[in-house]
């Protein structure tokens, strides 16, 4: 249980920074205008949330024995389906401008999960090979 809690906090941090930066982007973007208050950033901030749980927990599949290409579409495949199901929820899909336009936000919202998939896992494999290499190297000087 302590392992599901600290995954779904790390997964929320993540969820959290992604989700001020598209505040600010956003916030400069609509100029003089508000950009969100009230209700409307609570529930924005609820969906983050969501969403950093939704990609947090499943990501215990890493400790897990299956194939990397397993554990990828695990993981990316339920945190996606949670992203979506809260974006629905949060009405930041243009569901009023057609399925068309609908389509191309999720899209948009997939590989920017991906891409921060990326960003955070890259480092994580480079830190793990350089263990595993000392790991060798101490196995071999004894």
């Amino acid at each position: 249980m302590k392992k599901i809690v600290q995954v779904a906090m790390a997964g929320v941090r993540i969820a959290a920074v992604v989700f001020l930066i598209y505040c600010i982007v956003f916030g400069l973007i609509g100029g003089e205008e508000k950009f969100a208050s009230g209700y409307g950033i609570a529930r924005a901030g609820l969906g983050a949330v969501i969403i950093g749980i939704g990609f947090g927990i499943p990501s215990v599949v890493y400790e897990t024995k299956l194939k990397m290409r397993l554990k990828v579409l695990i993981h990316m495949g339920i945190g996606c389906t949670v992203m979506i199901g809260a974006s629905f929820l949060c009405d930041w899909l243009p569901t009023q401008k057609g399925m068309l336009a609908t389509l191309a936000v999720v899209a948009i919202q997939v590989v920017s999960a991906f891409v921060i998939w990326t960003i955070v896992f890259i480092p994580m494999m480079i830190q793990a090979k350089k263990m595993n290499q000392k790991i060798k190297e101490k196995q071999q000087d004894e």
